[in-house]
C-alpha cells in the first residue's frame, strides 16, 4: 500500500540510502474510525531543499539533527477491516528528486472516506521547503530557512521563520507568528492576522480582514472586502480595501490609504496621501506633506508639533475640515469654503482671518503663521472649516 521510491539522483541533495527506513503500521479500530499510520526517515544535508505535496492536512516543524521524518495518518469509517484495506488502495508515499530538490509526496485517492495527516519534522537549517496541500491545513514551525505554503481550501498557520515566506491558500485564513525575513501572502478570501515580519511584505485577500501587527519594512495590504489593520511599520504603508476601516497606528515613512467605502485613521506617520469615497479621515501626528481628499466625511488632522511641513492638502466635499496646528510651526494657510447658504471659516489664528467679495463667491480665508512656511490648503463644498491653534 505504501511506495518508497528512493533514486540514484539523491545522493546529490545528500540522501544517506542506508539511513533510510519506513515502517508502515497495522490498521487499529478506535470505537469510530479504522486508522492506519506509516513513517519514515531519511538524511538531508542542510544545502537540501524539500518539497511536501500531499492531500490532507500537513504540519512542518523544524529541529536538531540531520534526519527528515514523516508521519502519515490516515483516518476512516468502514463496516469492517477488509473494506478499510479497499478504500486505502491507491495511497502511496513516494521521495523523488527533481534538481535541487527532494519531494515527499503522499497521494490519497480520495479525501471525501478518508482523512489524511501529514506530520514532517525536519532539520530546522535546510535552506527551503514548499508544502502544497489540495484540501487541508499547513502548518509550519521553527524553520530557519525559507517556507512557501500552498492550498487549495484550508487555512494556514505559519511561526518563527527565520527567512521568508510566501502563502497562498485558495480561501482559508492566514494566521503568521513572527517572521525574519519579508512575507508575501495571498488569500482567495479569508482573514489575515500577522504578528511581525520583516523586509518588503504583500499581504491581499479577496474578502476579509488584515490585521498586522508590525512589519520592519515597508507593507503592502489589499482586502476586496474588509478592515485592515497596521500596527506599526519601519518604513512606507499601502492600504486599499473595498469596504471597511483603515487604521494605521505608525508609521516611518509616507501613509497611503485608499477606501472605497469606509474611514481612514493615521495616528502617527511622515506624510499622508489619504482618499475615501465615503468616510472620515483622522490624521493624528502627522508631518511631511499631506494630502487627504474624501466624497463624504469630516477629516481631523492634528499637526506634529517640531517637525517640518510641507505643502498639503485636505479636502471634502460633503463634511468638516478641522486642524489642529501647533503654535510654534511655520506655515501658510489657504482655506476655501463653497458651500452654499453662509460658509463658515473659523480661525483661532487673528492672522488668518476670513472673507467674502460677494454672497455668491466662496469664503476664503489666507494668512501666515510665524512668518509663514510650507502652504496648507483647505477646500470644504458643504461644511465647516476650523484652525485651531494647539499650545
Amino acid at each position: 500500500m505504501n511506495s518508497l521510491v528512493l533514486p540514484l539522483a539523491a545522493a546529490t541533495l545528500g540522501l544517506v540510502s542506508s539511513g533510510l527506513s519506513q515502517t508502515p503500521g497495522g490498521l487499529a479500530f478506535d470505537g469510530q474510525y479504522w486508522v492506519q499510520t506509516a513513517s519514515g526517515t531519511f538524511t538531508v544535508t542542510p544545502a537540501a531543499k524539500l518539497r511536501v505535496i500531499a492531500s490532507g492536512n500537513v504540519e512542518l516543524r523544524g529541529g536538531a539533527g540531520d534526519r527528515v521524518a514523516y508521519t502519515f495518518t490516515r483516518r476512516m469509517k468502514a463496516r469492517n477491516v477488509e473494506e478499510a484495506r479497499a478504500l486505502l488502495r491507491g495511497f502511496e508515499v513516494k521521495t523523488t528528486t527533481r534538481g535541487e530538490w527532494l519531494y515527499l509526496t503522499v497521494t490519497s485517492p480520495s479525501l471525501k472516506t478518508v482523512s489524511a495527516q501529514v506530520s514532517v519534522n525536519v532539520p530546522r537549517a535546510l535552506h527551503a521547503a514548499l508544502i502544497e496541500t489540495n484540501g487541508g491545513n499547513v502548518q509550519a514551525y521553527d524553520f530557519d530557512g525559507n517556507v512557501e505554503a500552498r492550498t487549495v481550501g484550508g487555512t494556514v498557520q505559519i511561526d518563527r521563520i527565520k527567512q521568508g515566506t510566501t502563502i497562498r491558500a485558495g480561501g482559508g485564513n492566514i494566521t503568521i507568528g513572527r517572521v525574519a525575513g519579508p512575507v508575501k501572502c495571498y488569500s482567495g478570501g479569508g482573514s489575515v492576522n500577522v504578528e511581525s515580519a520583516g523586509g518588503d511584505s504583500w499581504f491581499q485577500t479577496a474578502g476579509g480582514e488584515v490585521s498586522v501587527k508590525e512589519v520592519l519594512g515597508p507593507v503592502h495590504v489589499w482586502t476586496g472586502a474588509g478592515n485592515i489593520k497596521i500596527g506599526r511599520s519601519t518604513a512606507t504603508v499601502f492600504a486599499k480595501t473595498a469596504g471597511g476601516v483603515i487604521e494605521v497606528d505608525q508609521a516611518l515613512g509616507l501613509v497611503n490609504a485608499q477606501n472605497s467605502g469606509g474611514a481612514i485613521q493615521v495616528n502617527a506617520a511622515k506624510g499622508v496621501q489619504c482618499e475615501s469615497n465615503s468616510g472620515a479621515i483622522r490624521l493624528r501626528n502627522v508631518n511631511g506633506p499631506l494630502r487627504a481628499v474624501t466624497a463624504a466625511g469630516n477629516i481631523v488632522a492634528e499637526l506634529l508639533a517640531g517637525h517640518v511641513m510641507e505643502d498639503s492638502i485636505l479636502s471634502t466635499n460633503a463634511g468638516d475640515i478641522t486642524v489642529f496646528i501647533p503654535s510654534n510651526l511655520r506655515m501658510t494657510v489657504a482655506a476655501r469654503n463653497e458651500s452654499s447658504g453662509t460658509p463658515k471659516i473659523v480661525s483661532d489664528f487673528p492672522e488668518i482671518q476670513s472673507r467674502q467679495q460677494a454672497l455668491i463667491t466662496p469664503l476664503v480665508a489666507e494668512g501666515a503663521i510665524n512668518g509663514g512656511g510650507p502652504v496648507l490648503r483647505l477646500l470644504v463644498r458643504d461644511g465647516t472649516i476650523y484652525l485651531r491653534r494647539e499650545k
